[in-house]
């Protein structure tokens, strides 16, 4: 098996570097190591105080155990990500059938993941690191790494138990109830730490949201949420630690913790192939899915056909492309059981925030602000109904009768538009709360104008970012991860950096927009009315005049795009 994942790397890493011949690929691989060196190295060398201060932090630390305990019960209560478990068609048919015992292939699936863990431990690393030269960075490197492991171990572990428990009926859901019951307990006790000091959290709301994020640490030192806490701060130690004399037992404990892990894993060998062949299947179903659901068809739970509304045949062929795309978002994805979860829940929570206190409100309104910047920036990595889905069928698209910026107009257009209501329904909160209390819009500076000018400049934002990853798609079809399959948090070290590339792209292309809008807003001195809306108008006007050339270039680049350029999804 070694010889097998290596030699296939070995050749991997060769395919690609034959691409580099290619203009193209030769100024992306200068840009790209141009980028890590600056994102990693260079752009560190004086931030990298602040960030291991806040990573020493003892409320970083706690908060931290907290989130990480609540991400493993998701995987246990809701269920993990059937893909930790999921072999390739070709790896079933060989592997399954090969001499290779069970317990093999469970060293296979953790052999394949450590290569994204080890990319994963070095961004992590160099991003909080002090200086390669000290030995903290190599003792928190091992952190990471052993951070990553766990989590990753946890996750396959809580896979082929669920699994199991689906697969034996009755007798399976019985053996399960064990470590739901656990985990439930877990999160029952960090609540009971919550709730015990509620009193105090709801004073330390009015002074705002950091003293607020005190005010939770603290309440989760008390005992009881310190002992649920207890096994994911041993695997948190050796990166808060690193350094410091106290490393060295803080190693011991967590290699245990990993060592444990390892042990559950090999033992749950008898469950493992079942399990990963019934991921296997279900990833192909998952598939298959969408591909009826792009061909008018969708299929319910129970495997029998749904029709999918259909568009008249008369009419534009870009609305069909685009509409093609939204149905395999409702069919498919998890795009309508999103929007629906932000809408109820951001609803309950800004009127349970309101009639708590004003300070609280404002709090929720700065979070909720906050979710929707991330969401617009990482949000098209998530969001991959557009070229990333079709790509892999180049042939097909090519015999449509449309011109190549057509096509990749429609594409884009269907993810801007669906991205674009994610975020708007963020905007639930301030409506909820100018329900409750029409006073809010005075209270928090929030204005019609600024709620119309969030509608206006959201959906603009969204066609540059979508522009710049389906352009990257395009330009670089063997090195774009292609496909709607969503990675583990084992590759957050990857999309953190992807993100900061797009982000840099975007900050170019927003410069003359962002500065025509500043300009309104100077010359007119008005910061919460009409002159917002004014300035939001002329940016995204600015904004679509950039990418209409562009689009166009992006066309010339689809129609002279061979098929064999294009790598199978992954």
């Amino acid at each position: 098996m070694l010889y097998l994942y290596w030699h296939a790397f070995i050749n991997r890493l060769r395919s690609q570097a034959l691409r580099a011949r290619s203009p193209r690929y030769i100024v992306a691989v200068l840009l790209g190591a141009l980028y890590l060196w600056w994102a990693l190295f260079r752009n560190t060398r004086g931030g990298s105080a602040p960030l291991n201060s806040l990573l020493l932090s003892d409320v970083t630390r706690i908060v931290g155990s907290a989130v990480l305990l609540l991400l493993s019960a998701r995987w246990w209560i809701f269920g993990a990500d059937r893909s930790a478990l999921a072999f390739t068609p070709a790896e079933v048919q060989f592997l399954f059938s090969a001499p290779i015992t069970r317990r093999g292939l469970v060293h296979t699936k953790l052999l394949r993941m450590q290569l994204a863990i080890f990319v994963n431990t070095i961004v992590f690393s160099v991003i909080f690191r002090g200086d390669a030269t000290e030995l903290s960075t190599w003792e928190r490197a091992v952190g990471w790494w052993m951070l990553f492991s766990t989590l990753s171990m946890h996750r396959v572990g809580a896979s082929i138990v669920r699994s199991s428990a689906i697969e034996h009926g009755t007798a399976g859901r019985r053996r399960a109830i064990i470590p739901v019951a656990v985990f439930c307990a877990l999160v029952a006790a960090v609540a009971y730490g919550v709730a015990a000091d509620w009193t105090a959290l709801r004073i330390a709301s009015v002074s705002g949201i950091k003293t607020l994020i005190t005010a939770v640490a603290a309440a989760l030192q008390a005992p009881v949420p310190a002992a649920a806490l207890r096994p994911v701060q041993m695997i948190l130690d050796p990166i808060v630690t690193a350094g410091t004399p106290a490393w060295a037992m803080s190693l011991a404990w967590a290699l245990a913790v990993v060592l444990v892990h390892y042990l559950w894993i090999i033992r749950l060998d008898h469950a493992f192939e079942e399990a990963a062949v019934e991921a296997t299947a279900y990833r192909a179903e998952v598939l298959q899915r969408f591909r009826a659901s792009q061909m008018g068809q969708a299929r319910s739970k129970k495997g029998t056909l749904v029709k999918v509304p259909s568009l008249s045949l008369q009419g534009r062929p870009e609305v069909a492309i685009a509409w093609k795309n939204v149905v395999a978002a409702l069919r498919g994805g998890s795009w309508k059981t999103q929007v629906i979860s932000f809408v109820v829940g951001l609803a309950v929570l800004a009127f349970a925030t309101r009639a708590a206190s004003t300070k609280a409100a404002d709090a929720f309104v700065g979070v909720t602000v906050g979710w929707g910047a991330m969401l617009l920036f990482i949000g098209p990595l998530w969001m991959r109904f557009d070229l990333r889905l079709d790509l892999p069928r180049l042939t097909v698209l090519k015999t449509y009768p449309l011109s190549g910026w057509r096509i990749v107009t429609a594409e884009i257009a269907a993810v801007t538009l669906l991205h674009s209501i994610t975020v708007w329904s963020l905007m639930t909160v301030p409506i909820a709360m100018f329900v409750q209390d029409p006073q809010a819009y005075l209270e928090t500076g929030v204005t019609i104008p600024i709620l119309a000018s969030v509608v206006v400049g959201v959906p603009a934002f969204n066609a540059l970012m979508f522009t710049i990853q389906n352009g990257t798609a395009l330009l670089f079809p063997a090195w774009v991860r292609l496909g709607t399959e969503t990675r583990g948090f084992e590759t957050m070290g990857q999309n953190l950096l992807t993100t900061g590339a797009t982000t840099l792209v975007a900050a170019v292309a927003l410069v003359f927009p962002v500065g025509v809008g500043g300009l309104v807003l100077w010359l007119t001195n008005d910061w919460g009315g009409w002159s917002v809306l004014l300035a939001t108008v002329l940016a995204s006007t600015i904004i679509v005049l950039e990418l209409w050339p562009v689009l166009h270039w992006l066309g010339t680049v689809f129609e002279q795009t061979d098929v064999t350029e294009v790598g199978s999804p992954s």
